[in-house]
């Protein structure tokens, strides 16, 4: 392989790869967020839909039973249209017989709208996640219906003292809707320290956090709301949650604040768990406990385990430490890995950072397949820390290999062809 084919591309997978990072999805808005962006908030029911322009453009007709928030237009005789665009052929999100609160605003007035659909006012649903909470019976529906006027009139300061804030939370908690649930997180964290719970208030906590339907962003919300309110009632319930992994690391943290942590030996047979998720979790849970004194068992996962996301778990969570100690794993598993593996070890090295991860670059540079020692020397050349110059030029005088010389003497250049 040509020489500037070398700097080339390993320069431009440096450049790419280094710099990637996990993309987080954007959390859901909370209930008292979308009470606020919404023009009118409206419960009722579906009563009606209508497809228009071979079902490019859908309209929903809702029956209201109360408004929430807003005005209903001049002509809404009870009920208003919403509007739903499809691409290709997808159904409405909503169908006949469709009952609950409904977040909208008014759908923009557009050319292809004044063609495709008759005179009239039209919205939609906000485009957040939840913006339409469903209810199974008209019973329920009533139910939702009086929570969001409670939290509407607490928003504002209307006739809602503590104990009727603090009613309005455990309501919120055993509703069914998600949305709903999610919101009286910060209830619970604004309980105060030692907060006591009675017995229903406690069987309601303790059943929302035992519930595998919840989003596991509104579960790990209530977990961190309890472990803020030092709520120490509830460390049964969090001691009983061992899945999904993100869950049980929330509910781990969450009892080592309430001093009542997992023992060292429940994690330790979490890393021999079938599931690599859980075996993940386990690694994670180790380091942040333990620091270094972990690292001895969460090195044959970075290098042995059969899952490849096990093994990226284990070296991300290693650089994550930040320590010196956590670079012997890190080396073994640069040495003779794949190469997302090897780049993913490449950045926990340099989260490491200083002279012990540019020593151990420079030890790198001398081991393994000469395209893992070529990878070496080109992260020790990204670093900014200038203390990599000896060892970069000791690399230049002393390898074996012509290319990787060259490489050194006419650095990076993503240009050359």
């Amino acid at each position: 392989m040509p020489v500037s084919t070398v700097r080339s591309a390993t320069a431009l997978l440096v450049l790419v790869i280094l710099t990637a990072s996990i993309a987080q999805a954007a959390p859901a808005p909370r209930l008292r967020s979308l009470l606020k962006t919404a023009r009118l908030v409206v419960a009722g029911e579906v009563t009606a839909v209508t497809p228009y322009d071979d079902d490019r453009v859908t309209v929903l007709q809702m029956t209201i039973d109360r408004t929430l928030k807003g005005t209903l237009p001049p002509d809404a005789a009870g009920h208003i249209q919403l509007i739903e665009l499809h691409e290709g052929p997808t159904r409405p999100s909503l169908e006949v017989g469709a009952r609950g609160i409904a977040f909208l605003r008014p759908a923009p007035r557009t050319s292809y709208f004044a063609r495709a659909l008759p005179p009239g006012t039209y919205y939609e649903v906000l485009p957040e996640f939840g913006t339409f909470i469903a209810a199974e019976s008209k019973a329920e529906a009533e139910q939702q219906g009086a929570l969001v006027a409670r939290l509407m009139a607490a928003a504002r300061g209307e006739g809602m003292d503590a104990n009727a804030n603090r009613k309005l939370t455990f309501d919120l908690l055993a509703a069914r809707s998600p949305l709903l649930v999610e919101d009286s997180a910060a209830g619970l964290a604004d309980l105060g320290k030692h907060g006591n719970l009675n017995t229903e208030e406690l069987n309601t906590l303790s059943s929302a956090l035992g519930r595998a339907d919840l989003p596991e962003r509104v579960r790990i919300a209530l977990i961190e709301a309890v472990a803020r309110a030092d709520l120490r009632q509830a460390v049964p319930a969090l001691q009983g949650i061992a899945a999904p992994p993100a869950v049980a690391e929330a509910a781990w943290k969450a009892l080592d604040a309430l001093g009542a942590p997992p023992t060292e030996k429940s994690l330790e047979e979490r890393l021999a768990d079938p599931q690599p998720s859980v075996r993940a979790a386990a690694v994670r849970e180790l380091l942040r406990r333990e620091g270094v004194a972990a690292v001895s068992q969460v090195a044959p996962v970075a290098l042995q385990d059969p899952d490849p996301t096990v093994r990226r778990a284990a070296v991300d969570a290693l650089g994550g430490l930040g320590k010196p100690e956590a670079l012997p794993p890190l080396e073994r598993v640069f040495a003779d890995s794949p190469t997302d593996l090897k780049q993913a070890t490449a950045r926990a090295i340099l989260a490491v950072g200083g002279q012990p991860a540019i020593d151990a670059l420079g030890r790198l540079a001398f081991v393994g397949p000469i395209d893992s020692q070529r990878y070496a020397v080109v992260v020790l050349m990204t670093m900014s820390d200038e203390r990599k110059e000896p060892v970069l030029q000791r690399i230049a005088k002393t390898h074996p290999d012509e290319q990787t010389r060259r490489l050194l003497e006419h650095g990076l250049d993503v240009h050359d062809h």
